[in-house]
């Protein structure tokens, strides 16, 4: 089992940061891995609720939250990825604590791959090497669209940290 995890510190409440992730199928507004996102269930959060994210550059991924705790914290499950990797399972979980005015966001990533050795073999030449970079550019995208209200897409992400 492979385990990524990342955290960045926020400028804005808490409850600032929450809207954002609360909204499920809203991820491409701070994913700027996607291209597309939508919710595909009748409710966009809590348990249950599902989503689909068209990636950037191709694939697709299902997700669906499996554990939701309102204000503070949800993990999600991919239950279907087109062309990303051959998961046995995967799951994240995002979670925000409130440091004065900002806020910490961790996201702890956990997967495992089919095909056993080959896909250990896999995981180690190519894959953790994608989703740690992935996961450090969504971070950076919470950051930067919580803070700013604007897309964070590769461009301006790109854009920002030249600035800065």
């Amino acid at each position: 089992m492979t385990r990524i995890n990342t955290q960045i510190r926020i400028n804005v409440s808490k409850e600032q940061v929450w809207k954002v992730i609360a909204d499920f199928g809203g991820v491409v507004n701070f994913n700027p891995n996607i291209s597309n996102s939508y919710s595909t269930s009748k409710e966009n959060g809590g348990v249950g609720a599902t989503r689909h994210c068209d990636l950037l550059p191709m694939g697709t991924v299902e997700e669906r939250i499996s554990d939701w705790k309102e204000g503070d914290e949800y993990s999600i499950e991919i239950t279907d990825g087109k062309r990303i990797a051959p998961f046995k399972f995967a799951k994240a979980q995002i979670s925000l604590k409130r440091d004065g005015d900002q806020t910490l966001a961790t996201i702890n990533l956990e997967y495992q791959l089919k095909y056993g050795v080959v896909g250990g073999l896999m995981n180690a030449l190519i894959i953790k090497s994608r989703f740690n970079k992935a996961i450090h550019s969504l971070t950076d995208g919470l950051k930067y669209y919580a803070e700013t209200g604007q897309r964070a897409t590769r461009e301006a992400l790109s854009q920002a940290h030249a600035v800065a």
